[in-house]
């Protein structure tokens, strides 16, 4: 999510609202430096704070909502904790009915795996753009969250592999597509300078432009909003011999 809103406001001119959704295991706001906000997605579900309140301008076009990094104290409670995930099925189409209009795209960043903050944010997205890794767990619990959007009846945009290294011991993009009979849009292939990226709390297609994995996120970019996107020079050369 990091990076695609990246892309889209910075490449594609797009103004973008990126809120993370993970309240539990929040993450997003780490790629971008922000990590001891002082309001965050919480503030606004459980005090009602303004959702406009928790906005972070990161630049002109991109704005995020961050989730808490640390632990709330009601979450010692699991029944507390249920009800504050339950609270974001019955808020989340309200708040942000209030600030569409205000932007070209919201990026929901939801929690991994088959999650009921992952199947909150399900619900409530226009459509639904799932990431996985082509390995066999997070294989299953994608299956499980297609059946699920198809059972919900929402929109899905599309399947995007991740850390795809093409070694032998990975399922082939046939084979997954088979496995998931849902069209594949996107390819990010494992880039060492990922990891380097987000230590510097800078998304990779802002930290290193030119990176295979930056590429890739642009590539994808333009096509969720039906554009092109052409690569430069030194990014064709750094993917023909692969650094």
């Amino acid at each position: 999510a990091a990076n695609l809103a990246a892309a889209l406001s910075s490449v594609f001119d797009y103004k973008v609202l990126a809120i993370d959704t993970n309240i539990t295991t929040a993450s997003l706001g780490l790629h971008f430096g922000i990590l001891y906000p002082k309001v965050t997605i919480y503030d606004v579900l459980k005090k009602n704070f303004l959702l406009e309140n928790a906005f972070f301008p990161y630049n002109e076009n991109l704005y995020i909502v961050p989730a808490s990094m640390t632990i709330e104290k009601n979450y010692m409670n699991p029944y507390s904790l249920q009800e504050t995930v339950g609270r974001l099925i019955n808020h989340y189409n309200i708040l942000l009915s209030h600030v569409t209009d205000d932007f070209d795209l919201v990026i929901l960043d939801s929690a991994p795996g088959f999650s009921v903050e992952a199947v909150t944010t399900m619900r409530v997205a226009d459509g639904n753009l799932i990431v996985t890794n082509p390995e066999y767990p997070a294989i299953a619990t994608t299956i499980k969250l297609i059946e699920y959007a198809k059972m919900i009846k929402s929109p899905l945009a599309g399947i995007v592999l991740n850390k795809v290294m093409h070694k032998s011991y990975e399922p082939s993009k046939e084979q997954l597509r088979d496995l998931f009979k849902t069209k594949i849009i996107g390819e990010i292939p494992f880039d060492k300078r990922v990891p380097e990226a987000i230590s510097n709390k800078i998304p990779i297609v802002l930290y290193n432009p030119s990176s295979k994995a930056s590429t890739a996120y642009k590539t994808l970019a333009a096509r969720l909003i039906g554009n092109k996107y052409e690569p430069s020079l030194l990014e064709k050369i750094k993917g023909l011999i692969n650094i």
